[in-house]
């Protein structure tokens, strides 16, 4: 059985045998907040919309991505008026994702929301079928690409303290 660290190689290695089979784009990439697990996950599923990015027009496609533990997601979710949301939201505007940190429960979380949301700026719409239209494809790419820590494909749930 292979390490993480083997992982973590082969994802580095994939990672940069990308960018140079094709030109560099002009997407930048911000993260903030969460593990570097959670950054990772997050700038390789990014990474993989990366094309679909560049048939947008312009050439400023920057980006932030904001992982929040999952209370004060709730609290910045609700100062946007974000009510049908419960995971993750983006502002096309200021070109902002916001994640909860629940969304890295597991990996199925992971590809339904992150993919969604990038959804969204690939089509430069805030309709959810546009959004999902282009999610399916970066979801495809994401599950052949993006390596998730064994941590996500078997989580380790603990069961809540019996209250008298």
């Amino acid at each position: 059985m292979r390490s993480w660290g083997w992982r973590q190689m082969l994802l580095v290695l994939v990672s940069c045998c990308s960018l140079f089979t094709r030109p560099l784009t002009a997407q930048s990439l911000t993260l903030i907040g969460g593990t570097p697990i959670q950054q990772q996950l997050s700038a390789c599923i990014e990474h993989v919309a990366a094309g679909e990015f560049d048939r947008l027009p312009g050439e400023d496609h920057t980006m932030t991505i904001v992982i929040l533990e999952h209370e004060k997601f709730l609290r910045v979710k609700s100062s946007f008026q974000a009510n049908r949301t419960r995971l993750a939201f983006s502002n096309l505007a200021i070109r902002r994702m916001y994640l909860s940190s629940k969304v890295f429960q597991d990996f199925d979380s992971v590809l339904r929301c992150i993919p969604h949301e990038l959804g969204h700026f690939v089509t430069q719409s805030p309709y959810e079928g546009d959004a999902e239209l282009a999610a399916a494809r970066i979801r495809i790419r994401a599950r052949e690409v993006c390596i998730p820590p064994i941590e996500l494909l078997h989580p380790v749930h603990f069961p809540n303290p019996v209250r008298p």
